[in-house]
């Protein structure tokens, strides 16, 4: 049970938002108290639970557009630019009492030429509200499930190979297509996931401690990072994918004093754009329906009652902030975007385009962070900014030498448009419109903003000489099982001799040749990764296929804050697929560079196919059942996760000892001490660590 005392924690300065509608669940307590429990029901009838309110939410600011449009369907295309951007309300809980986020059904016009879209919302808001909060601030929320009836998402399966429609795959409608009846049944069964956030694992949204509607998800947020942007999240397996899409997803920003005192774009002139694309159906004359269209391609045969191995799900149209190709008007000075990429499974290569020459704009856009918080200093985009799903950006643009113009964000990520095809990719696989929004500047003279040269002052690169000897080191790889899925192999090292054959890799890494085998693939498999809060640990992902398939795997890990130290190139043809394991060593080759917009604090890393990234990172203070996986959602919820437990240092020597006389597989690491490069962070409670900032 978590102490209910907050008066140690600090006040955001804003006024408690006070209570609206009836108590769903006393909090006066000691007994519920700051615990997350899963099944409290709506409907509570007397007993001293009944007492005390939980807080309905007080939403502040945001731009809600596209209130008016087309009621019926009109058009068989859409007009780029021709919307103005939606800027999610903020709710600001006050850090006092439990606040209530009901999670309800609600038509949002996502484009003015369509009719109403059917969505799954946070308080009917697409992205959900923006929770702002301050750093050291406790928070407690209860994500109420209201949703009724079935998922407004209609899924369905293109295919098999040789028999698609002659429309590409991420064309609109879904005539030809299989229908996917277990998803036109499928009824809201939810969990939240604070992504990048310390929780303990009860309130982290574990993948399957789902509830339905009628009940809430009570969880306790410390907010124990430094300023950055976070968001949150539907993690329901199997069907993350289709709640995600559904439309349950939102920003968090926790903000500190460091941060303030930078004086960085505020206000109006800071603005989260949360990217994600979209599909939609088509009535008979093939005009655009609104309803939202989840179409995934078969990759081999089809079975009723049986899930097939398909291309994850990429759409042709993009959203900004739940709005189709939006345009947004700005002054001629300089605004900070929070950028996530809160798409099912696209990429994004982003570029600035001026509109007049169609040309790169060079130099307006700066990382000043990450996933994860500031950097030490400002970074130039000297090319495409790429972003993964769930990776995030913070980002300045001046356009104070940009008065007058127009300009256009577009997404230059190989097999994104028409002449740019994914190698060796399905026909059509492409995404048709490059466009993602439009920046229009307002005329007038302004003076450049002067960025601090210094940002976050503690921030400290990470290298590998830096990192102690004893450090704990995983290697994953990330591959194709025998039926064509992509899936995980959790690695653990065996004596060099081990012959070839089913699990077992040879990696020829510079530092010599390792061999290893898989212990675990799959997210039911024997849970075989423990760790120590606060322990510092090394991991290495390898992204392995000899048939060079294009699919880069952003794997998240709970819980830990890490840095990119190396990627590498690979050769992945060592690998035998029917083997399932390496037919002669893997290869490492040349070293690749760390871009700008990954070179901080980060959560989510992107791995390229036929690449070797290692990272090292140091975990919260916070214990349980935690997960890593890929956040293509698709491949998430088809098993490409893999629990991961935490625990309190004492606890895990006990679980050294009786894990080594079951003999079962597994990997516990306990603390090993921080790098020397992070200096006074050695030792130090993590409640007042400042990772990023």
């Amino acid at each position: 049970m978590l102490d209910d005392d907050l008066k140690d924690v600090p006040d955001s300065g804003r006024s408690p938002i006070r209570a609206r509608r009836r108590t769903v669940l006393g909090m006066a307590g000691t007994a519920v108290a700051g615990a997350t429990i899963y099944g409290v029901t709506d409907q509570l009838a007397g007993g001293a639970q009944a007492d005390a309110a939980v807080i309905p939410t007080e939403l502040t600011g945001g731009v809600e557009v596209l209130t008016s449009g087309a009621d019926s369907p009109q058009v068989s295309q859409l007009t780029p630019f021709k919307d103005p951007l939606r800027i999610p309300p903020t709710l600001s809980p006050s850090g006092k009492d439990v606040t209530d986020i009901k999670l309800v059904a609600k038509h949002v016009r996502l484009h003015s030429q369509l009719p109403p879209t059917p969505m799954w919302t946070f308080e009917g808001h697409f992205p959900g509200p923006t929770i702002e909060t301050r750093s050291q601030q406790r928070i407690r929320i209860a994500w109420t499930n209201q949703l009724a009836g079935t998922s407004p998402v209609k899924a369905v399966w293109a295919g098999p190979p040789g028999t698609t429609p002659t429309d590409p795959i991420n064309a609109p409608g879904s005539a030809g297509t299989i229908a996917r009846p277990e998803i036109d049944a499928l009824t809201a069964w939810t969990t939240i996931h604070l992504h990048g956030a310390h929780q303990f694992a009860i309130h982290d949204g574990m993948a399957d401690g789902g509830i339905t509607p009628g009940y809430s998800q009570l969880t306790e947020y410390l907010n124990d990072n430094a300023a950055t942007h976070l968001f949150y999240h539907d993690h329901a397996m199997p069907i993350t994918g289709i709640n995600v899409f559904a439309g349950l997803i939102g920003n968090y920003i926790i903000r500190d004093s460091r941060e303030d005192a930078l004086k960085l774009p505020r206000g109006k002139y800071e603005i989260p754009l949360m990217l994600s694309d979209v599909n939609f159906e088509t009535d008979s004359r093939g005009r655009l329906t609104g309803e939202l269209l989840n179409k995934r391609l078969l990759l081999g045969p089809y079975t009723k009652g049986v899930l097939p191995v398909a291309a994850h799900f990429v759409g042709p149209y993009t959203m900004v902030n739940g709005v189709v190709w939006p345009y947004l008007d700005v002054d001629a000075r300089a605004y900070r975007f929070r950028l996530v990429n809160g798409a099912v499974g696209r990429d994004f290569a982003l570029t600035l385009i001026d509109d007049a020459t169609g040309k790169p704009v060079v130099g307006a856009m700066k990382v000043i962070g990450t996933d994860l918080g500031l950097l030490g200093t400002p970074k130039v985009v000297d090319g495409p900014l790429t972003l993964s799903p769930a990776e995030r950006v913070d980002l300045v643009i001046d356009f104070a030498a940009l008065a007058g113009k127009r300009l256009r964000l577009v997404n230059t990520f190989p097999g994104t448009a028409p002449g740019t095809p994914v190698p060796d990719g399905p026909p059509g696989t492409e995404m048709p419109f490059p466009n993602v929004m439009q920046f229009r500047v307002e005329k007038g003279k302004s003076a450049p903003y002067a960025l601090p040269s210094k940002l976050a002052s503690n921030f400290k690169q990470l290298t590998a000489a830096e990192l102690p000897k004893n450090i704990t080191e995983r290697f994953v790889a990330l591959v194709f099982d025998g039926s064509g899925m992509p899936t995980l192999m959790e690695l653990e090292e065996v004596p060099a001799g081990t012959p070839s054959g089913k699990g077992i890799v040879q990696i020829a890494l510079p530092t010599g040749k390792r061999t290893f085998r898989s212990i675990a693939n799959y997210f039911e498999d024997t849970t075989s990764y423990f760790t120590s809060s606060g322990n510092w640990e090394k991991w290495t992902f390898i992204n392995i296929d000899p048939l060079g398939r294009i699919i880069t795997h952003p794997m998240h890990i709970h819980l830990m804050d890490f840095q990119l130290l190396e990627r590498r190139s690979i050769d992945g043809s060592a690998f035998d697929l029917k083997l399932f394991g390496t037919s002669k060593p893997i290869t490492v080759k040349d070293s690749l560079p760390i871009k700008a917009g990954e070179s901080g604090w980060k959560d989510t890393v992107a791995v390229p196919v036929n690449t070797m990234v290692t990272i090292a990172g140091q975990y919260g203070r916070q214990t349980g059942r935690f997960m890593y996986h890929c956040h293509i959602l698709d491949h998430e919820d088809g098993g490409m996760m893999r629990p991961l437990v935490i625990m309190p240092s004492s606890v895990s020597a006990v679980q050294n000892v009786t894990m080594a006389a079951m003999g079962k597989p597994h990997s516990t690491a306990t603390i090993t001490a921080a790098p020397a490069a992070m200096g006074d962070m050695a030792g130090m409670d993590m409640s007042n660590m400042d990772m990023g900032n």
